[in-house]
């Protein structure tokens, strides 16, 4: 057993292998563990780690780490303390939400993104905001890479939201005007959260900390939080018995994690989730990435095809999504290709050549 302290908290984790590095992130259900078969096939060729998100496993469990953007600083404190500068990730459940997150903010560090099994819905709008094949953003809050977590606001952030209703000016005074009105109404707008932040600090729970998780705690109503009503409030227990029978050798096996789990950590870790910026975050990425998908997922739904295509529009080079006939959310456990599927889009230099195997559906436009 490996084990450092970051922040504060003792983080478990384990590694096997020489050559390049892999970083696998699990998801809600289960904790590191459920790679070992993984890193077993890519020891032969890489240096694989495997660590537990605060909540999980032998990790510690203090419910202030729980949100995402706190696992996504764990994975960045991770990869720092053991000098990882570069590494491709796969992801799995929660894991594929802080490994895109993470891919987002540091795309030169990420050279190759592996997505499993990750939450990603139709918003509804997506025809909308899909122009010429140009991703067009769902939310206030911009997806652009190098840009901070959710939860803080910048003058970008608030002034994409201001409207200022003002006559029409013209000539030389025009622009001096709409800049005095954009930065009346950018102070407006700053001040007004500060003190939203302010009336809220005393009905937020402990463990609860961007604006975003702040606003849903207080009570405001989440925008397009599809996972809360997915999976927010199920138990742990309950999520398990989705993916598998009691009968089944992974059930027994997934259960002995699942009871050193936090429950806080499922709740805490999905309060901020936003299903528009989640689509447009894997639209900003540039790295070869691959999203897996078991097609009979019982917590996470196949996305469905005009997910497919906002993700893969005018990026098909870059973005491929493979979904796995007869397989729920553990492809890892369930489906005896998966590790070469994994293997060859971690070898091949040009993904869309990556010749599919039996039982492999890639999903084309």
């Amino acid at each position: 057993m490996s084990a450092i302290t970051l922040a504060g908290e003792l983080v478990h984790y384990e590694v096997l292998g020489r050559g390049r590095p892999i970083v696998l992130v699990h998801g809600w259900i289960g904790s590191w563990r459920y790679w070992i078969p993984t890193m077993q096939q890519l020891q032969l060729k890489y240096r694989v780690y495997a660590l537990d998100l605060f909540g999980f496993g032998d990790s510690g469990k203090n419910p202030q780490k729980y949100t995402l953007d706190q696992q996504v600083q764990l994975l960045t404190n991770f990869m720092r303390e053991l000098g990882v500068t570069k590494t491709a990730l796969v992801g799995h459940g929660l894991g594929a939400l802080v490994s895109a997150e993470f891919a987002r903010l540091y795309q030169e560090r990420v050279p190759r993104l592996a997505i499993i099994s990750a939450p990603l819905f139709d918003t509804g709008d997506l025809n909308e905001r899909s122009h010429s094949g140009k991703p067009m953003p769902l939310t206030a809050n911009s997806v652009t890479p190098g840009v901070a977590p959710s939860g803080a606001v910048t003058a970008n952030s608030v002034s994409s939201s201001i409207s200022v209703d003002a006559p029409a000016i013209n000539g030389p005074l025009a622009a001096e005007a709409t800049i005095m009105s954009a930065s009346t109404a950018m102070r407006a707008a700053l001040a007004e959260a500060a003190r939203a932040r302010s009336d809220m600090t005393a009905k937020v729970p402990d463990g609860v900390a961007s604006l975003s998780e702040r606003l849903d705690a207080a009570g405001a109503p989440a925008k397009r939080n599809l996972l809360q009503s997915s999976i927010g409030d199920a138990g742990l227990e309950e999520l398990l018995g989705r993916c598998f029978k009691r009968s089944e050798p992974e059930y027994a096996k997934l259960k002995v994690d699942v009871d050193k789990t936090d429950g806080a950590a499922l709740k805490y870790s999905v309060m901020g989730y936003d299903a528009g910026r989640m689509l447009d975050t894997l639209r900003a990425l540039t790295m070869p990435t691959v999203v897996v998908h078991g097609m009979d997922d019982p917590v996470i739904p196949d996305p469905g095809e005009n997910v497919w295509n906002y993700l893969t529009a005018e990026k098909e080079d870059t973005m491929m999504p493979v979904l796995l006939p007869g397989v729920r959310h553990f492809p890892m456990l369930e489906h005896e290709r998966f590790f070469r599927l994994l293997t060859d889009f971690l070898d091949i230099a040009d993904i869309s050549k990556l010749e599919l195997k039996e039982r492999w559906t890639r999903r084309t436009r």
